[in-house]
């Protein structure tokens, strides 16, 4: 398992946060935060679901950003005084599935449940089970949204399907996820259902960065996120994952700082991420519950 520093994690949240903004906002509009007075986004990062609820809910809600690193909760409160929604938000420094059991075993207290990049096995021992206890820390009527950046299924090297089929592979392995099976992301529909959820949605929301100089969001996510992670990976795992020594050669020459043919300098260049939300509720009326 890879183990990041505080520097590096403070860049990447950033510049995911920001990259993902616009499609975090559409993503959030689906649980239709105006109505609902209790939410809660778990596993908070950098703020910026907790933000996009803020922002969408109506002047009587409350949002809990819960977050296990205090430097992190930190960061997302600050974005909050940014965007102007301090006063409807608070934090907790605290394991999501805490807060969970809490609300569970009070019969449920949340009218909504936001998971952005936060439900899988690099988090949760069992996803499944995870799921299934956000269900039950809903009101009745309460809705859950579980958001992936969906990295593994991204286009960050047109024309190089290939060896990027390679380096998400080795990427997955330096991480230690699983590949496929029951506790992969792709699941959430499935665990949804298993929970006893209701009107489980699929959405796809893509966030297309085309052309790179239009978007100021882009070059930074790329540079302080993609590429150094892919390029550890492939250093790391490369082999493993089945790369030979000219594919980890290309792979540097398209990714590595300082390279004449890195692959984002290019003309045309993009970069698609097609990031999946799946919405749920928990059965019942919401009663009383509107903020």
């Amino acid at each position: 398992m890879v183990e990041i520093d505080e520097n590096r994690l403070v860049t990447y949240l950033l510049n995911n946060r920001a990259f993902f903004a616009p499609v975090v906002e559409r993503a959030v509009a689906l649980l239709d935060p105006g109505r609902r007075g209790n939410l809660v986004d778990i596993g908070t990062g950098a703020g910026g679901g907790l933000v996009a609820l803020a922002r969408a809910a109506g002047p009587g809600a409350r949002v809990l950003g819960v977050d296990r690193e205090p430097m992190v909760l930190e960061m997302a409160l600050r974005h909050a005084e940014e965007e102007g929604v301090r006063a409807r938000v608070s934090t907790r420094a605290a394991d999501l599935l805490e807060v969970l059991d809490e609300a569970a075993d009070a019969g449920g207290t949340f009218d909504a449940i936001w998971a952005g990049d936060v439900i899988w096995p690099g988090n949760v021992s069992d996803p499944a089970a995870t799921v299934a206890r956000m269900a039950e820390a809903l009101r009745p009527g309460g809705v859950i949204g579980l958001f992936n950046t969906n990295y593994y299924q991204s286009m960050f090297l047109p024309g190089h399907s290939r060896l990027e089929r390679l380096l998400r592979t080795a990427s997955e392995l330096n991480w230690g996820l699983p590949d496929e099976g029951p506790d992969h992301y792709e699941r959430y529909p499935h665990w949804a259902l298993a929970a006893g959820l209701e009107e489980v949605r699929v959405h796809v929301l893509p966030r297309v960065g085309f052309p790179v100089g239009d978007d100021p969001t882009v070059r930074p996510y790329l540079e302080g996120v993609v590429w150094p992670e892919l390029l550890a990976a492939a250093e790391a795992r490369g082999t493993d994952a089945g790369m030979s020594g000219k594919d980890l050669a290309r792979a540097r020459e398209l990714l590595a700082p300082g390279s004449p043919t890195r692959i984002l300098d290019e003309p045309g260049y993009h970069v698609i991420q097609p990031t999946l939300l799946v919405t749920a509720r928990r059965p019942g009326s919401a009663g009383g519950s509107e903020g």
